[in-house]
C-alpha cells in the first residue's frame, strides 16, 4: 500500500474530485491519473526538450537551418 502526505488544501481538493467524479472510489481516480500520465506525460517531456533547444539556439545567436538539423539529430541520438 502506498501512503502519501498531502497539504490540507490538496487533500480537500482530491477528496472532492474523488467524490464528485469517481463516486468516492479513490483507487479508480488514481488509476485514471496514471492512465492520463501514460497517455500525455511524454508531451510534457517533449515540450521541455523543445524549450531547451530553443533557449540554446537563442543563446548562440539565432536559428540557422544547420542549427535546427544539428539539434534534431542530437536529440534523436540522445533519445534512442
Amino acid at each position: 500500500m502506498i501512503s502519501i502526505e498531502l497539504s490540507p488544501d490538496i487533500e480537500k481538493q482530491f477528496s472532492e474530485v474523488v467524490r464528485d467524479s469517481y463516486g468516492g472510489n479513490s483507487q479508480t481516480a488514481i488509476v485514471t491519473l496514471l492512465k492520463l500520465h501514460r497517455k500525455y506525460g511524454w508531451k510534457e517531456q517533449l515540450r521541455q526538450d523543445v524549450d531547451s533547444v530553443r533557449a540554446e539556439v537563442l543563446r548562440r545567436g539565432g536559428v540557422r537551418p544547420e542549427d535546427i538539423e544539428h539539434a534534431i539529430k542530437k536529440y534523436r541520438k540522445n533519445v534512442a
